[in-house]
């Protein structure tokens, strides 16, 4: 039941990120608790599952897995310690995968969520559902050094509903850290295609007293400068900008869990219960998570890693330096994926990616988001991307096109004169290397933190049905 918390303010903090273009209230509505699994009309609960457990162990972190916690992480512990930091709640804690998707609401053979969970939308869970049915484990695997699972998720708000996708899961015990690879392979019957979402891949849970929430939010990354830690009051879902690729919950003494993924920066953070105190089955927690965007097709494939280092923050951050650092500018070859973009108001070819990101511009009455084809988050310093090199085919009555971005600080992409640029195109549907030159444009300055594609307003004949299709966006000049 607690789980809902973090998933539904998650959705309406996804929303509101984009006030500033949809209108919506500046500030987070409150947000009422579900209503039990024994509410009357409602299926009952179900027993929680007992543990069935397999586990890996070193010299520094021991790691245990739970087949019928749809084989996700459910315990962790440094070595020579019996404590398990994982919070296993309910079965939706723990440290797992959880996506998301449209429609909103989400309803499937005759079951529809509880009311307030209407606008979750499509949420395949690696654990279960909210009524402690585990997921469906199709294989596993264990070595001496590795755990492979693969399950069919649950959807989490209605009663035993599997989902329309599988999970596959490797684990593997790396000195103190635990380097996990996720692969979601999706089979929806709906072929609508959904705008994006955050999602949790994945989201840690652990007891209350892991609630020290930090991270690197500066613009001096990967210098050692002061590290950031949130106030312990501090404990509804908030965004935050990861410029070290790393976020951390950690005890009083210091000592706990990093998550890191490689050129990731968007993450959040939040607090249930009381911190500072409670076992694995309570609902005190705290919850960090690796929050991108992701494009969910429904036959699409999607590939993901990350880390867990357990220790000191010290720790943590070491292993995060001896990682590849993250790309200083634009480097995106659209070949057999979309790169983390994600788009508003269009849609595209669909899955797979063959080369190229197609997209078909549809403006749609029901949002006033602009046209929009956006990158993930990113930490480039404008002074060392002077120009962006953009293999694209344009076929559009339109003469041209806009390049928009974001500063760190900005909720979002706004369509400001210090925040674009627009640069002519040819809409004959050809390819072409268009140059985007930046160098002393005003508002390209200190760090960049996100960009996108759009239409130029003004440009009325950029119509509905209009093409745009992407290769690559680059720093340097692509070949042919």
């Amino acid at each position: 039941m607690t789980r809902f918390y973090p998933v539904y303010t998650c959705l309406l903090l996804s929303i509101l990120t984009y006030a500033c273009v949809r209108d919506y209230p500046a500030t987070e509505p409150y947000i009422p608790p579900p209503a039990s699994p024994n509410t009357p009309g409602l299926p009952p609960a179900q027993p929680t599952p007992s543990q069935k457990r397999l586990f890996l162990s070193n010299n520094a972190v021991r790691v245990g897995i739970d087949l019928n916690a749809g084989g996700a992480i459910t315990y962790l512990a440094e070595a020579g310690s019996n404590v398990n930091m994982v919070n296993n709640n309910d079965l939706g804690r723990q440290i797992q995968t959880s996506i998301y998707g449209g429609p909103y609401p989400y309803s499937v053979n005759g079951k529809d969520p509880v009311s307030q969970w209407l606008y979750l939308g499509w949420n395949p869970v690696q654990t279960g559902d909210y009524y402690n049915h585990p997921a469906q484990i199709v294989s596993y695997q264990q070595s001496a050094n590795q755990i492979y699972v693969k399950n069919i998720p649950k959807i989490w708000p209605l009663f035993k509903e599997p989902a329309d996708c599988q999970f596959e899961h490797w684990y593997e015990l790396r000195n103190n850290t635990v380097k996990v690879r996720c692969r979601i392979t999706i089979n929806r019957a709906d072929t609508t295609s959904y705008e994006a979402r955050t999602q949790e891949t994945p989201c840690v849970y652990l007891n209350g007293p892991w609630y020290r929430m930090v991270t690197y939010e500066g613009m001096q990354p990967f210098t050692n400068a002061t590290v950031t830690e949130y106030p312990e009051r501090d404990r509804t879902m908030t965004e935050r900008y990861g410029t070290e690729n790393w976020i951390a919950l950690l005890n009083e003494k210091g000592r706990g869990v990093g998550l890191y993924r490689h050129n990731e920066f968007q993450f959040r953070t939040s607090g249930f219960g009381l911190s500072r105190v409670g076992g694995e089955f309570d609902g005190n927690s705290g919850y960090i998570n690796s929050d991108s965007f992701i494009q969910f097709d429904y036959n699409g494939q999607y590939e993901f890693e990350y880390s867990l280092v357990v220790g000191t923050l010290t720790d943590i951050r070491q292993f995060a330096y001896a990682q590849t650092r993250p790309a200083a500018g634009p480097n995106f070859r659209f070949e057999q994926d979309r790169q983390g973009w994600f788009f508003y108001n269009s849609q595209d070819a669909g899955w797979p990616i063959q080369n190229e990101v197609n997209m078909k511009w549809q403006r749609q009455i029901t949002t006033k988001q602009n046209l929009a084809l956006k990158s993930p988050l990113v930490f480039w310093r404008a002074a060392e991307v002077p120009r962006i090199y953009v293999q694209a085919a344009y076929l559009t009555k339109a003469t041209t096109a806009r390049l928009a971005w974001r500063l760190p600080g900005d909720p979002d992409i706004f369509d400001t004169p210090t925040r674009v640029i627009d640069f002519p195109i040819i809409g004959d549907g050809q390819y072409r290397t268009y140059e985007i030159n930046l160098s002393g444009r005003p508002g390209w300055e200190g760090v960049i933190s996100q960009i996108q594609f759009t239409y130029s307003p003004d440009q009325i004949k950029f119509e509905n049905g209009s093409r745009f299709k992407l290769r690559s966006v680059t720093t340097t000049r692509p070949n042919g």
